[in-house]
């Protein structure tokens, strides 16, 4: 017998309507064509498979055995075809059993995961999170569904500046909210201890710690003060924030982070200023391959995304947004 894509696909689908009326007239019937074009597809699939497949009999046409071999694999393969072309069922949560995959910064994990898990345990009691480490190669894990979904955040600025991994154009994505910087320093620090205001001398006099996930290359801030002629010491680069806020705690360094990082459990010890340059907003977005865009289960968790995302604790009404 040939290979499988030397074969028409429409012999089997006849095939099946043959073994199960033993008759060319009903087969045809059942397939929807003249008895003709029945009997023409009969004798291409005798040559098919070297074997006459129906002979006639007393009672009518009987199944060779070669044909009695190939009918439950034959209907088996037939009908998970059709099942795997037939409209994906509706996406029901309450009764879905799955784990999504996130890659997502932990500044985002502790906003917005303890909501999150409050509503998948109350609407999708038995749907699980995994969140994983940033792939080498993001766009390939959302593309291949080893990543469901992607938190990303970047620069809304006229010259867009990447504040997380790299990802492909082609990649879909929609804004959660956005959100400002501020800095942030321990209470009792000796040189702001008692100030309302940072200025640019003393920040770029102070040494800093950066959030660094690549741990490497410059940060937003230090591009804007390069343009400007300034720099900065970066005395500490870390991975996540919330070692950079335990460093903050214990140390004299000056944190530049987004505005919502007050919110975590361990900033209300710090003090934190405007910051004394011109830093865009940016933006936290989630992505994902357009591949998935009309998945129903992806589609539901990114409706979810959106609606705990608007229940960020604290955040200022003018920074929520969803796009």
């Amino acid at each position: 017998m040939p290979s499988l894509h030397a074969v028409d696909l429409n012999l089997l689908v006849a095939l099946d309507a043959l073994a199960r009326e033993r008759s060319v007239t009903k087969a045809a019937e059942r397939a929807g064509v003249t008895q003709s074009a029945m009997s023409h597809t009969l004798r291409r699939l005798r040559e098919l498979f070297d074997d006459p497949l129906l002979v006639r009999g007393r009672g009518g046409m009987l199944l060779t055995p070669r044909a009695e071999a190939l009918v439950v694999p034959l209907r088996s393969g037939l009908l998970s075809l059709a099942r795997t072309l037939a409209e994906p069922e509706p996406f029901a949560p309450a009764n879905a059993s799955r784990t999504f995959r996130i890659v997502s910064p932990d500044l985002f994990d502790a906003l917005v995961l303890p909501t999150l898990l409050k509503r998948l345990g109350r609407d999708a009691p038995s749907i699980d999170l995994a969140v994983v480490p940033t792939p080498k190669r993001l766009s390939d894990s959302l593309e291949t569904g080893d990543v469901d979904l992607a938190i990303h955040p970047v620069l809304l600025d006229p010259q867009p500046f990447d504040l997380g991994t790299q990802v492909d154009a082609e990649l879909q994505s929609r804004t959660l909210f956005r959100d400002s910087f501020r800095c942030f320093v321990r209470s009792g620090h000796p040189e702001l201890s008692g100030r309302r205001r940072l200025a640019l001398d003393a920040y770029t006099r102070l040494s800093h710690v950066l959030v660094s996930p690549g741990g490497e290359g410059p940060g937003v801030v230090d591009r804007i003060l390069h343009a400007q002629g300034l720099e900065r010491r970066i005395a500490l680069r870390v991975p996540h924030f919330a070692t950079a806020l335990e460093v903050l705690e214990q140390s004299d360094l000056v944190l530049t982070a987004p505005s919502s990082l007050s919110k975590c459990s361990a900033a209300p010890a710090l003090m934190s200023y405007p910051v004394p340059l011109d830093i865009p907003e940016h933006a936290i977005t989630m992505i994902w391959h357009p591949r998935f865009t009309e998945d129903p289960a992806q589609r539901w968790l990114r409706e979810l995304m959106v609606d705990v995302a608007r229940e960020v604790p604290g955040l200022p009404s003018e920074q929520r947004h969803a796009e």
